[in-house]
């Protein structure tokens, strides 16, 4: 496994067109498992009321806000030593987990969005450039062009909102890209970037968890917030700093062997 972060060429990718591809990130039988556990995640998240934050809640799509409180091995997945090194090549040494879901897009349903960004503006760090957030998606099922895609409209991170284009319905959005992916595909996008999910047009279920990383002086979204029972199983240095629980430190040691979940 590559844990050296993103490559030269991933690098220039992620600043011209403000989000990344990592085919083939979790492996297939990670994929199964992490699936199993999305569906256990439901199931818990049910019986303790099924409730979801105001802040969080989306229309036409089965969703859990806060997905890694009801199942430890998407905990676990929040610290994925490989994404760590990637995130910190793009927010620097230090980021915190804002908001994290489990999402199901049911067949034949309309967007529960349409294009956006998620921040305002931009960040500058001793004068690098860095995203008010980096959202990672992992997907858990393949998804078809017309399958209710993440899409993007690459290069819009070095756009204005005047220059966004007026379309009727998403899918015509000029020049946008479709994560018509596989199962296993990771895609990390900033947050200034223009993104939309599209309409599920066919008979298939799109299935993912998505994970929100931002600069350590942030905090948790409202409603997102660690519980202490979910603190109480924070006991790796790195996850209690994701968690926003400890001062972050850029002692590399911190990101040595993070607990991870075993397919």
């Amino acid at each position: 496994m590559n844990l050296h972060g993103l490559t030269i060429e991933q690098k220039l990718l992620w600043e011209r067109d403000g989000y990344l591809v990592l085919d083939g990130f979790l492996a297939a039988g990670e994929v199964d498992y992490y699936n199993e556990r999305l569906d256990h995640a439901f199931k818990v998240w049910e019986t303790k009321g099924g409730y979801n934050p105001s802040s969080g809640q989306l229309t036409n799509v089965q969703q859990v806000c806060g997905v890694i409180e009801y199942d430890d091995a998407l905990l676990q997945l929040m610290e994925n030593a490989r994404m760590m090194s990637i995130l910190r090549d793009i927010l620097g040494n230090s980021f915190v987990m804002i908001d994290n879901d489990g999402m199901i897009k049911p067949p034949q349903k309309e967007a529960h969005t349409n294009w956006h960004r998620d921040t305002s503006s931009q960040l500058f760090v001793n004068e690098k450039k860095v995203p008010f957030m980096a959202k990672v998606f992992y997907f858990l099922s393949d998804v078809n062009y017309d399958g209710g895609c993440l899409a993007f409209l690459p290069g819009s991170v070095h756009m204005t909102n005047e220059q966004l284009p007026k379309v009727q319905k998403q899918e015509d959005m000029p020049g946008h890209t479709r994560m018509s992916v596989k199962a296993g595909t990771a895609v990390i996008f900033n947050g200034y970037t223009y993104h939309s999910a599209l309409n599920n047009y066919t008979n298939e279920t799109r299935r993912s968890l998505i994970y929100n990383y931002a600069p350590s002086f942030l905090r948790t979204w409202p409603g997102y917030e660690p519980s202490e029972e979910l603190k109480a199983k924070a006991d790796t240095k790195l996850r209690q700093m994701l968690l926003g629980m400890l001062p972050w430190t850029d002692d590399p040691k911190a990101f040595e062997e993070p607990a991870e979940a075993k397919a």
